[in-house]
């Protein structure tokens, strides 16, 4: 297993994101804030990516590409917002192959991209959820997890520890993107929970799924 550059689970410095932040562009997967992401690396591009990540900072996003990128020309361009992590277990396959698993820490938006690596990189910044009226999220986060709490039991799901997670969740961020990570969305639809700001349109995005998901299976 590789050595991970200042692996301390206790303290992350955000500010010290490389710049240009590495950017993993895929067609079906979106990384949430919080969200441990195993991923098989086999491109040379990406092995290079991931050597660069481990030999300097291990930050890297994962990012959504866009509707239709089958058809754009040049370099497919993933969706400007996306989710960003830290690089927190990499084991080297006998073939040079890779498996990583990505922690997921927040969200960022790409400025300009910088194409000078055989893979993408990009000047980003981070961003900060809208918590616009902070009661009336938490009153609304509460029915939300309570609204899937009932989806587990409709869907005869049992897992203890599962159930713990959700109702240890304090934070009405975090409770929206662990919804919006196990229910069985489009990669598509959770770029939209993503990229939007607002906890309480979140909320109330993820609201309506879980009012239509009665009859849908759970990750």
């Amino acid at each position: 297993m590789a050595n991970i550059p200042g692996d301390d689970p206790i303290f992350e410095d955000r500010s010290q994101l490389p710049d240009p932040l590495p950017i993993f562009p895929l067609p079906n997967v979106v990384l949430m804030p919080n969200a441990s992401l195993p991923l098989y690396i086999f491109e040379d591009r990406y092995k290079e990516m991931v050597r660069d990540c481990l030999e300097s900072q291990p930050y890297l996003s994962v990012a959504l590409l866009q509707k239709g990128w089958e058809q754009q020309p040049g370099t497919p361009r993933p969706y400007p917002i996306a989710g960003f992590g830290r690089i927190t277990r990499a084991v080297r396959r006998p073939n040079d192959c890779m498996d990583i698993v990505i922690q997921g820490m927040g969200r960022i938006e790409m400025l300009d991209f910088n194409e000078d690596r055989a893979y993408l990189r990009a000047s980003v910044r981070t961003l900060d959820p809208d918590l616009a009226d902070q009661a009336l999220i938490t009153q609304q986060a509460e029915a939300m997890r309570q609204q899937f709490l009932d989806l587990l039991d409709r869907k005869g799901v049992a897992a203890d520890q599962f159930r713990t997670q959700v109702k240890l969740l304090a934070s009405p961020i975090d409770m929206v993107f662990f919804v919006a990570s196990h229910l069985p969305l489009d990669p598509h639809a959770q770029q939209e929970v993503l990229q939007t700001l607002s906890v309480e349109e979140q909320i109330a995005r993820l609201t309506r799924v879980l009012g239509m998901m009665r009859g849908a299976k759970l990750n």
